[in-house]
């Protein structure tokens, strides 16, 4: 009997395991707020506890970005023994704020087939909530709503952050856009604080460059801000997340076509204005409608200024300027600057210097272009310069020729009492002969000393001395007379000092940067005056 009773109750112990077990071992899901009645933007905890180790992407909480503001997760899991009974628990915390009024819900949460029981959260409107405009200010200013092809606007942006920027959370700056046009920002962003309506803000300032390509119609985007704010209201002591968003305005741009009526190279500006300055050697500012008096060798250098507005500086035109071949014209490359009006300025510096004697007539300059503001082609014009070159002074003259002395024809006397006649006449004798020695002496003297340069001659003394007060092309000059008055020396060398001299101007004015140095030029200078002081010393004997 006891038996059969045992057997019994272990048959319904193992029915009720088969029943009940499911329930017993279920994974459990439970969602738990700070608070479900909240006022709009207000801030409330949320948080998600399973009794199991799950991953932490188990659960996706982008159901909640509908109507919520929902920070980063926060993610932990927990293993806890007590009395020999192992519990094991996994949880999310996340930071909402709702954005909607009314009642919201909470969505359920599911793990291995159990969910959460769902959450409504009422919401209500905040009457001491601040407007957009007193948190954030955004400000797009177009300069031209009109171009032509190649023609270029500006487009200024401001934003002003009236709030606390330590408060921004995930603050974003929506750059403007364009299709169709070319886009590119000017410089780097200028930030900096300010004081608008006696409040300290934070100003952000950035300018775009707006380059045409095509007629069309278009339509450019100016910048926009997104982002949330952290504040907390003073009369419930609450905090709040508040989305900031600020859209982005539209502008719309045309850009026209090229006139069929305008000839030559297509150049489109609001202004385009030229102008130039005239130097001698000297720094002497020189005035165009006069004749400028030179020497062949000598140099003036002339400073040419584009100024153009709306127009890119990698766009500007090319002044292909004409020169008489009797000029040798050194030009640098261009260099750009953006002016405070807004205007770009291209400048080009070249050094003139004559090659032959006569009146030299250097032509003006003429662009031709379309004013886009009047919208009519205009020539603009910078006045030339006549100059009258006079022939160089001889450099490195021949020394001129000491004159000898004439002898003095002697005539006999005899004398019959010598008395003291003899000796008279051997002191004479004795001190022109001392005489005669001295004279030699001294013409022998006089003409080595003609014949050895002196320091004054030397080139490769003349060469530094010029380059480092003259500059490059003068002393290109200088080395360039002297090797035609030295022209017995070696061929190979004179080309190897005529290559370094061009090295050293392609470093000068070159587009792309050669670096440079004149050791090896004051070597070969050097080598040349070691060879012309040989050939001045020992002149070859002439063929019969």
């Amino acid at each position: 009997m006891n038996k059969y009773r045992q057997r019994c109750f272990a048959r319904l112990c193992i029915l009720f395991l088969t029943i009940f077990s499911p329930l017993v071992f279920a994974t459990s899901v439970t969602a738990i707020v700070s608070k479900n009645k909240v006022a709009k933007n207000e801030i409330f905890q949320l948080r998600i506890v399973v009794d199991k180790k799950v991953a932490s992407d188990a659960i996706d909480f982008s159901q909640l970005e509908k109507d919520f503001y929902v920070s980063r997760p926060s993610f932990g899991s927990s293993v806890n023994i007590i009395n020999g009974n192992r519990t094991t628990r996994s949880e999310w915390n996340l930071t909402l704020a709702a954005q909607s009024l009314g009642v919201v819900s909470i969505p359920s949460f599911t793990i291995d087939g159990t969910s959460s029981k769902p959450i409504e959260i009422s919401v209500t409107a905040d009457q001491n909530e601040p407007q957009m405009s007193e948190l954030v200010e955004v400000h797009n200013q177009l300069g031209k709503e009109t171009l032509y092809p190649n023609q270029s606007t500006t487009l200024k942006t401001r934003l002003i952050i009236k709030a606390d920027p330590r408060r921004l959370q995930n603050p974003k700056i929506a750059a403007p856009s364009v299709q169709g046009l070319s886009l590119e920002a000017i410089g780097e962003p200028n930030q900096y604080q300010s004081v608008l309506d006696g409040v300290e803000v934070t100003v952000v300032d950035q300018n775009y460059r707006i380059t045409a390509d095509q007629p069309g119609d278009y339509v450019i985007t100016g910048i926009g801000f997104k982002g949330s704010l952290v504040y907390s209201d003073k009369k419930t002591g609450a905090t709040k997340l508040m989305s900031i968003d600020s859209p982005a305005k539209t502008y719309p741009i045309k850009v026209a076509k090229i006139p069929e009526s305008y000839k030559g190279k297509w150049l489109p500006a609001a202004s385009l204005k030229l102008s130039q300055q005239w130097t001698d050697a000297s720094g002497n500012s020189l005035k165009p409608n006069q004749t400028f008096p030179i020497k062949v060798g000598d140099s003036i250098t002339r400073i040419i200024n584009l100024d153009i507005d709306g127009l890119a500086s990698e766009r500007f035109p090319d002044l292909a300027v004409s020169y008489p071949e009797s000029i040798r014209v050194y030009q640098e490359k261009p260099k750009f600057t953006e002016l405070e009006n807004g205007h770009t300025r291209m400048t080009i510096k070249q050094v003139l210097i004559p090659k032959t004697p006569g009146e030299i007539v250097l032509d003006p300059i003429s662009i031709g272009w379309w004013n886009s503001e009047k919208n009519e082609a205009e020539n603009t014009v910078i006045a030339g310069l006549t100059l009258n070159v006079s022939a160089a002074a001889a450099i490195n003259a021949e020394p001129t020729s000491v004159p000898l002395i004439q002898a003095t024809p002697s005539e006999t006397i005899t004398i019959k009492d010598p008395s003291f006649w003899p000796y008279l006449t051997a002191l004479f004798v004795t001190l022109w002969l001392i005489t005669l020695f001295f004279w030699y002496r001294a013409k022998h003297t006089l003409i080595k000393e003609k014949q050895e340069p002196s320091a004054e001659l030397s080139i490769e003394k003349d060469f530094q001395t010029t380059f480092e007060n003259q500059g490059s092309i003068q002393a290109q000059f200088t080395v360039s007379q002297w090797l035609q008055n030295h022209n017995q020396i070696d061929l190979k060398l004179q080309q190897q000092i005529r290559e370094e001299l061009q090295l050293m101007n392609e470093s000068q004015y070159s587009s792309a940067d050669k670096p440079w140095k004149k050791d090896t030029l004051i070597k070969l200078l050097k080598k040349a005056q070691k060879a012309s002081q040989k050939t001045d010393t020992n002149p070859s004997l002439a063929e019969l």
